[in-house]
């Protein structure tokens, strides 16, 4: 039951950058934090990934930083403790005008070949309870962010043909419509060994999302209820991880 709340939550806590579509370098102005990079990562040959956060208000804030192990069960996010990834300070007073350093850091080994997703939750927590905790009583937060975090494997990067130049892997995808009691639903599947993150999707003609329409993990099958404007359903496509939208493979019959 406690697994199920927490998908809850975060799923909830994830509609806070859903509507954000920025670039993995840019920072993003979140509430009353400031937050970049919105799309951090480890790197398989580096121990720890930096993150930012900046107040840019009046009064001081603070912030208790978790992160969780990521996955898609069922076509839904599911996420659960951890203890591989630390993020260093997990709480942090920032006064006005200033920025702190948080150091997401791996304990262990890097992925020897798919890469590991995680979701770093941030929580605004009043000064008022922050300054005067009391054991054992619950704390009230004033806003949540959420951010996508990944641990890169080996094979992220590929060599072209010659062998000769370094190149980006890109995720496996494909996709069909499904019909359960009526409902139609999207199935984005992903073979790959890296994330697909989906953005300015189209099924047929119909847009399913301004922006940010979601990920599917390596390994992993997500769905999405279909609006019931979207009646055409022979083609998909979307923008895979910021390049321009093209169009995806159906799964084969």
């Amino acid at each position: 039951m406690r697994s199920v709340w927490l998908s809850l939550a975060l799923l909830l806590a994830a509609l806070v950058l859903m509507i954000f579509t920025p670039g993995p370098a840019s920072a993003q102005q979140l509430g009353a934090v400031l937050i970049w990079p919105v799309n951090p990562v480890i790197e398989a040959d580096k121990q720890a990934s930096a993150l930012w956060l900046e107040n840019p208000g009046k009064t001081p804030v603070t912030l208790q930083v978790r992160i969780y192990a990521w996955a898609q069960t069922g076509g839904k996010n599911v996420y659960a403790d951890q203890q591989t990834i630390i993020g260093t300070p997990p709480i942090v007073t920032i006064a006005p005008g200033s920025k702190q350093l948080v150091r997401l850091t791996r304990s262990g080994a890097a992925p020897s070949e798919v890469e590991k997703p995680y979701r770093v939750i941030i929580d605004e927590i009043p000064v008022e309870s922050a300054a005067a905790p009391t054991p054992g009583a619950a704390i009230s937060f004033r806003m949540r962010y959420s951010l996508p975090l990944f641990v890169l494997g080996g094979p992220t990067l590929a060599r072209d043909g010659k062998g000769s130049k370094a190149l980006p892997v890109s995720p496996d995808l494909s996709w069909r419509v499904v019909t359960e009691s009526d409902d139609r639903i999207l199935e984005v599947s992903n073979r790959g060994v890296v994330h697909a993150r989906l953005t300015d999707a189209l099924l047929g003609t119909t847009p399913l999302a301004e922006g940010l329409l979601g990920y599917v993990l390596p390994g992993e099958t997500m769905r999405w209820p279909l609006p019931a404007s979207a009646r055409t359903a022979d083609a998909f496509e979307a923008s895979v991880n910021g390049a321009p939208r093209a169009p995806i493979n159906p799964q084969p019959d």
